[in-house]
């Protein structure tokens, strides 16, 4: 097998029989078990990352045999998101600044065959993946939650879409179409459809290359309706999620491009610089989508005014990370 994402071998209707999606499902099955041997170097990674007496060079060593997947790493390791721009000289160093949550994340992308060009990818989902990192890693110590565990599961919590946009693109395609890109709705229609949302498709495969299953279920219950106590995970994804929809949202208006602090003694999220970027930035359109991602933020916990500044540093963030992401 190849690790490619077969769509199913029955004609499209609107209305599938049980044999049908019973016969859908257990070929979304069969492709999601297989994704793992799509980029074999990838998958050792996650091995080696897995093992508990793993340091940082010996990760580096894992990712060393994937040249692609180096550079990747490199970039990340240098962007201003980290504030070590041109300071990382080797893959070890790149591991040790990152971490190995990250390193995981961004293999688990490897593995799947995300990065390629030519591999069927919903549009705008590497933004949307770097945005939710962003957004997860801006509250991440809100909730208790160490940023690195919450970068990654914001940039994995709709790996399921890409997943199952491969599966079937048309189809999916047509879903996206009349559900948007992400949320409940588009989860419940992919249900419908394919007999797996993405949610569930992502962690699937997530729990077949051993993720931490806390990480694992959240992914999975991102779009669940809120119950009363909710794990931090789950909230962390939740309101990432919200923050990415915000920032994308205000920097659809925006020419943001990657910053480099390399010279500067701060922070990017230091209180002058945001206020700075404040005063030439337009506020976030006034849309439905908005004025409802804001109001859930609030009935989350979130303040009006801190939000607005997490916004901001959420784009400001997000520009960093795409910076490394093949898109």
């Amino acid at each position: 097998m190849n690790g490619a994402l077969l769509p199913p071998q029955r004609p499209t209707t609107d209305e599938p029989t049980a044999e049908q999606s019973a016969a859908t499902l257990a070929a979304l099955h069969k492709s999601l078990d297989s994704v793992v041997v799509a980029r074999p170097a990838a998958v050792r990674v996650l091995a080696v990352v897995d093992d508990r007496n793993a340091s940082a060079q010996t990760v580096a060593g894992a990712i060393e045999a994937d040249p692609d997947f180096s550079v990747q790493i490199m970039r990340l390791a240098n962007s201003a998101y980290y504030g070590m721009s041109g300071k990382i000289g080797n893959v070890g160093f790149a591991v040790a600044v990152i971490g190995f949550s990250a390193v995981r994340s961004l293999a688990a992308l490897n593995a799947t065959g995300l990065d390629q060009a030519d591999r069927p990818k919903p549009d705008g989902f590497w933004r949307h993946a770097a945005a939710s990192a962003a957004g997860c890693a801006a509250i991440a110590t809100r909730y208790g939650i160490v940023v690195g565990d919450a970068f990654a599961a914001g940039l994995l919590h709709d790996l399921g879409t890409a997943l199952l946009h491969g599966f079937d693109r048309d189809a999916h395609q047509r879903l996206l179409n009349e559900h948007g890109s992400d949320g409940k709705a588009l989860a419940d229609a992919e249900e419908a459809r394919f007999g797996l949302g993405h949610p569930a498709a992502a962690s699937r495969v997530l729990a077949s290359w051993r993720f931490p299953e806390p990480f694992v279920e959240a992914i999975a219950r991102h779009h669940d309706d809120p119950a009363a106590t909710e794990p931090p995970f789950v909230d962390v994804i939740r309101a990432g999620d919200l923050l990415a929809e915000l920032s994308l949202a205000r920097g659809l208006r925006l020419d943001i491009t990657p910053h480099d602090d390399s010279d500067d003694d701060v922070e990017p999220t230091d209180a002058d610089q945001l206020s700075e970027l404040e005063d030439v930035a337009p506020q976030t359109s006034d849309t439905p989508e908005v004025t409802a991602a804001r109001a859930r933020l609030v009935e989350m916990g979130f303040l009006e005014l801190e939000l607005d500044e997490l916004i901001v540093t959420t784009s400001l963030r997000t520009s960093d990370i795409l910076a490394s992401l093949p898109t």
